[in-house]
């Protein structure tokens, strides 16, 4: 049996209730066209983060502890997407959380914000 990651297996779940937020990746820099997205916890929202391009990119969040979502680590693939999963329960209302774009020529630092 084939273990996948929780990622992967939430955005199967929460595909069919939850409202996705794209963020579509638009340069190797790690730029994005939303630079703060906002989603809610009662609605089981989620970001989706789409890579143009050849290159993909890696959305990490500073620490487990420092995500709002199961996972801190993300690994969009190239001309890919990946969505985060809804956000967990311990997640704060109204707290920004930042986060970076790794891209292949540099990063950027954007933000989500949790609401109920």
């Amino acid at each position: 049996m084939r273990h996948q990651s929780t990622a992967r297996v939430l955005h199967r779940a929460s595909k069919a209730k939850g409202v996705h937020k794209d963020v579509h990746i638009t340069s190797d820099d790690g730029q994005v066209d939303v630079y703060d997205v906002t989603i809610s916890r009662k609605l089981a929202e989620e970001v989706t983060w789409l890579a143009h391009g050849k290159a993909g990119a890696t959305i990490e969040f500073p620490s487990p502890a420092e995500s709002p979502f199961a996972e801190h680590i993300f690994h969009v693939p190239a001309s890919g997407s990946l969505s985060s999963g809804p956000a967990t329960a311990s997640a704060v209302e109204g707290k920004y959380y930042k986060y970076t774009v790794k891209g292949r020529t540099g990063k950027n630092d954007p933000g989500v914000i949790i609401h109920n």
